[in-house]
């Protein structure tokens, strides 16, 4: 139920992050979608099995926002950031 909820209220926030953080605060544009790309890394790793360090969850998001904003699709960048961190 609370998962249901979160989808409800996220687009509120995706809108009030990119709206209003673009504008007064250019430096923390992209804060809300670094955070949850980081936490995704963290629970992929732990369904893996797998030990995550700050840095390759640090790789893997900056990855993908770079890739977002140069306009490549949400499942394109996330399959060749994981692939650029497993030649790593």
């Amino acid at each position: 139920m609370k998962f249901i909820k979160l989808f409800k209220i996220l687009p509120f926030f995706l809108f009030l992050n990119f709206s209003y953080a673009e504008n007064k605060f250019p430096e923390k544009n992209n804060s809300i979608i670094k955070y949850f790309c980081l936490e995704s890394v963290k629970s992929e790793f732990k369904v893996s099995q797998i030990e995550y360090k700050d840095t390759v969850g640090e790789d893997i998001c900056n990855c993908y926002l770079k890739n977002i904003s140069n306009k490549v699709s949400h499942k394109e960048s996330i399959l060749e950031c994981k692939l650029d961190n497993i030649k790593k």
